[in-house]
């Protein structure tokens, strides 16, 4: 059978005589109802296009749905343009296919709109509470003919099949998304605004975990259950297994959730689920890790890994030593987990370690709180949020869960001295070995002008957590922060990076100037043992070595 490609399949999918790019140029080259300056901009517009996807524009079908989720990858900063040049090119581009009929025409100026919705709709942005996202969503009811009082879930449907067929950039879910959030903002802060509120369609992820009235209440009392017992700090108490950290009790009582779920699309029936040795018990555990084993497409990841190991230990903790003996045998053959990093973390450190790349990495920080000054707007806030917590993963490359979890008046100690120590205490880290750095001196700075200008934008005044939800009331989810900066990333530098990435960064950075400094990567990282970082990190001076071995030949050779 002849192999295909995956671009091949996905062409195939394309209708029949789909034109390509060098087509739609050839037209707007020859249309005579363009000026010489507009056409010269769609032109420009439509090769540059072509370029960022690496393809001959004779290779790119003009085809929304193809074209977006390729243009919604494309990182400006990796092909050496701004953000807003990219999005004049697209723009561009757009306004291409739209004169030539095969993408809808965007109107978005007042005078456009019936005046029920022109008036409705300059009240709302006078509030300067309300995301010009809802913009196109207004433009599109107002051309559909349908009144602000008549707005329902239907058109919220429409609105996104609209979407689907007219991007070429954006994701049609996530701009979806953010025209609903806007209006049940302006629902909350406009006046006069309907009062329906909406629900975005799709949803934004795959939901394994189900909703706990799903299962028997003696699973949800058994999860309860665990999580007082593996909190439990008392000195009295009648087990003998070390407490665990609250992120991690958290992180263990999702996983069993998330594994109910997964088990529960695998057939099996929630009142089976009565409890955690009943989820864990052979039938119900092997159904369960064999779904999760197909959806990793069959393979032995990390993800997978994680998965059967947690299972493993609150089976020891919860149920007993030896309660399944058929989650040690499948917990035994994920130990022997190969030395050094992932594939998948080498391929994303790479760049980051390119000479030039570098140390526009290390400026990064002052570079977003540049562009944020002294601004209080929401956009700045969220900058300087990203620059502080870039600025603490390079300085003190501390895991993501103490990252999120810093309380500026617990965590960052003041001596009196100018000095600022970054601390966690041993029963808040994962391997229980407390943590101490001094932070330096421009990062103290950041901090210090973050606090001052992120209430009430962020959060209320007096929040005490670095990082909180914007109710102020606890720390933000760490997925939260993780997508944040790693959209920071992607946008300033073209960079597909993860939080833990800063840590093997750190590794790296040490290594390459001294193969031997094993100990003081250990240090930096806070390991418990000199083993765990030489398996973490074993190859990662061979580099150096070489280079150096490189160097000796040609100075023999001379």
């Amino acid at each position: 059978m002849k192999d295909f490609t995956h671009e091949n399949l996905a062409a195939a999918l394309l209708p029949h005589r789909t034109p390509m790019l060098s087509s739609v140029i050839e037209l707007i080259t020859d249309d005579p109802d363009l000026t010489a300056t507009r056409r010269r901009d769609m032109i420009s517009g439509l090769r540059r296009m072509a370029t960022a996807l690496g393809q001959d524009p004779s290779n790119v079908p003009v085809d929304p749905k193809w074209l977006q989720p390729r243009l919604e990858a494309v990182a400006p900063a990796a092909i050496g343009l701004s953000p807003k040049t990219w999005s004049n090119l697209i723009s561009n581009a757009r306004a291409a296919l739209a004169h030539l009929g095969i993408v809808g025409r965007r109107a978005n100026r007042d005078h456009d709109l019936a005046p029920a919705w022109r008036d409705l709709w300059r009240l709302a942005r006078n509030t300067g509470k309300i995301h010009d996202s809802l913009s196109r969503f207004i433009y599109f009811l107002d051309r559909l003919g349908v009144a602000p009082e008549e707005v329902s879930v239907e058109h919220v449907q429409l609105f996104h099949q609209a979407l689907t067929r007219d991007e070429i950039r954006k994701n049609p879910a996530a701009s979806l998304r953010n025209a609903v959030n806007a209006w049940n903002r302006a629902v909350d802060h406009a006046p006069g605004w309907p009062r329906t509120r909406l629900t975005a369609l799709p949803p934004k992820v795959d939901q394994i975990k189900l909703a706990r009235d799903t299962y028997p209440p003696s699973f949800i009392a058994d999860i309860l259950r665990f999580e007082t017992a593996a909190d439990d700090k008392k000195l009295t108490s009648e087990s003998n297994e070390r407490p665990l950290a609250q992120e991690s009790v958290f992180t263990y009582v999702r996983v069993i959730e998330r594994f109910a779920g997964g088990a529960v699309r695998a057939g099996v029936a929630p009142e089976r689920i009565t409890d955690i040795s009943a989820l864990l018990s052979p039938e119900i555990a092997e159904t369960g890790i064999d779904w999760f084993f197909q959806r990793y497409d069959y393979k032995k990841t990390p993800g997978l890994r994680q998965l059967i190991e947690t299972l493993h230990q609150v089976s020891r903790r919860h149920c007993g030593p030896h309660a399944h003996p058929h989650l040690e045998k499948i917990a035994a053959k994920f130990k022997a987990k190969p030395p050094g990093l992932t594939e998948k973390n080498r391929e994303r450190l790479r760049p980051m370690l390119v000479p030039q790349m570098t140390p526009r990495i290390v400026t990064l920080p002052s570079c977003l709180m540049k562009q944020a000054s002294r601004d209080t707007s929401h956009k700045a806030c969220l900058l300087r949020e990203q620059a502080i917590a870039i600025a603490i993963l390079l300085y003190c490359p501390i895991r993501r869960s103490n990252l999120v979890s810093i309380d500026t008046r617990r965590h960052l100690q003041r001596p009196g001295d100018g000095k600022v120590y970054l601390a966690f205490p041993r029963d808040e880290v994962k391997n229980r070995m407390a943590l101490e750095f001094e932070l330096p001196a421009p990062v103290v700075i950041m901090i210090d002008t973050h606090l001052a200008l992120r209430s009430p934008r962020l959060c209320p005044p007096g929040t005490p957590f670095l990082f909180p939800k914007r109710c102020g009331s606890r720390p933000m989810q760490a997925e939260h922060l993780s997508e944040n900066v790693k959209k920071c990333f992607k946008r300033e530098l073209g960079l597909e990076i993860n939080l833990h990435l800063f840590r093997h960064f750190a590794a790296h950075v040490l290594l390459d100037e001294d193969p031997e400094h094993y100990e003081a990567v250990r240090r930096l990282l806070g390991h418990s043992r000199l083993s765990n970082t030489i398996n973490a990190y074993t190859g990662i001076e061979t580099i150096n070595v070489c280079r150096r071995y490189a160097k000796k030949l040609e100075a023999i050779g001379r």
